[in-house]
């Protein structure tokens, strides 16, 4: 194995140093060299080839195994995934010759049993043979499933261009009148009414969306004018209810003014409302014919009024009695043997020069008299321990008096 043998002579005369490498190879290949073995162990087998002998130098040689064993498994894993791709594409070309077999759908075991002795079945494993069958099998049926789609879509848009046919339609009535179309014959014959019925379906089903739809559409409508109703009503309540705050407020301010006026013009307790009437009218400020003051109202707030002041003229009464017949006046009797508090006539007599006197009702002033009288003696009968002071009383009675010729307060 020495090194010392001359390459010039085999350059000129023999194949070149490319081809002699290339043949190298091809022996180690041949000769199966392992990736990753070693030059001592391989030796035996390559050693008595001429082709071994082509490469003079033992380092060549050498450097050509080296690289040979670190590159084989790389190189072998392309080989293996070449021979398995082509492997694939000779399966796919006899599924493809196969086709008109696979295409009246039989069973793998089928298609086994008639093209297991190809070699291109043989070739893969059953587990890839099986997916990749599966795979053409469903291919195939797609593509009959799409040409059948085809024809039926055309079918169907024959039955379209026929305006007679409705979604109560029958196919036994209709059928002659396509028999001559071709998109008639390109169905078959047990899948015509199929057909025809998947069309009805959908004319069906057209027609329920075209009446959900309006049917959608007039229940919208019918709610749009409910909310319009609704705000509408809302509205009027809002406008309403602010009217009526307006109203009250116009009532309030015209009551007022309106009494103000009978404060003002009506002074006399035994006033009438009748004669009274035209008098208030007469106002220029127009608080008697406020349109916002209705007649029943103006007439109710004039008798209350008329009520207040008769009552004041009571309270006055009541003073005058106070004063006029105190203790001691009650007492003193008259030649007549009779006193204040038990004739009238003699309390008439009394009382009857004072104002308060007169502005009373004559059917009241009597009464008023007889149940102060009455009071009066049933204290005058009480010990003298529990009669009151006079002068508080008269003091009392002074104030009280007081209060009564105020003016009434306004409603």
């Amino acid at each position: 194995m020495s090194d010392s043998s001359s390459d010039s002579d085999d350059e000129e005369h023999g194949p070149s140093k490319e081809d002699c490498i290339r043949e190298f190879k091809k022996m180690l290949k041949e000769r199966g060299v392992a990736p990753f073995s070693k030059w001592e162990k391989e030796l035996p087998k390559i050693v008595f080839d001429s082709r071994f002998k082509a490469i003079p130098s033992h380092s060549t040689r050498r450097a050509i195994f080296d690289h040979f064993v670190r590159t084989r498994a790389d190189e072998e894993r392309k080989e293996k995934r070449a021979a398995q791709k082509a492997a694939v594409e000779a399966y796919k070309q006899l599924l493809e010759e196969a086709s008109e077999g696979i295409d009246s759908k039989p069973g793998y075991q089928d298609f086994e049993r008639k093209w297991g002795a190809d070699p291109r079945f043989v070739a893969l494993d059953k587990k890839e043979r099986e997916a990749l069958f599966k795979e053409k099998v469903r291919a195939l049926e797609e593509k009959v499933q799409s040409a059948r789609n085809a024809v039926i879509t055309d079918f169907k848009s024959m039955l379209r261009e026929c305006k007679d046919i409705i979604p109560t339609s029958r196919w036994t009535k209709v059928k002659e009148n396509f028999r001559s179309d071709p998109r008639y014959k390109a169905v078959k014959h047990e899948e015509r009414e199929n057909a025809f019925n998947e069309y009805i379906a959908e004319l069906k089903s057209a027609e329920r969306e075209v009446e959900q739809a309006a049917k959608a559409k007039v229940d919208e409508q019918a709610k749009l004018r409910e909310r319009e109703r609704e705000t509408r009503k809302r509205k009027e309540r809002e406008e309403q209810e602010m009217e009526r705050v307006k109203l009250k407020i116009r009532r309030k301010d015209a009551t007022s003014s309106y009494q103000a006026l009978l404060v003002e013009t009506i002074k006399d307790p035994k006033a009438s409302w009748t004669e009274s009437k035209p008098k208030l009218e007469k106002d220029p400020q127009g608080r008697a014919v406020n349109p916002d003051l209705g007649q029943g109202e103006a007439e109710k707030l004039f008798r209350e009024h008329v009520k207040d002041l008769y009552e004041r003229c009571r309270r006055d009464f009541r003073a005058l009695l106070s004063e006029a017949i105190a203790p001691d006046a009650a007492t003193r009797t008259t030649e007549g043997g009779k006193t204040v508090v038990i004739s009238w006539s003699e309390a008439k007599d009394l009382l009857r020069s004072d104002p308060r006197y007169s502005k009373v009702a004559s059917k009241d002033r009597e009464s008023m008299w007889r149940r102060y009288a009455d009071d009066m003696v049933r204290k005058l009968k009480q010990p003298d321990t529990e009669k009151p002071d006079t002068n508080a009383r008269q003091q009392q009675q002074r104030q009280q008096q007081r209060r009564s010729s105020d003016p009434p307060r306004r409603r």
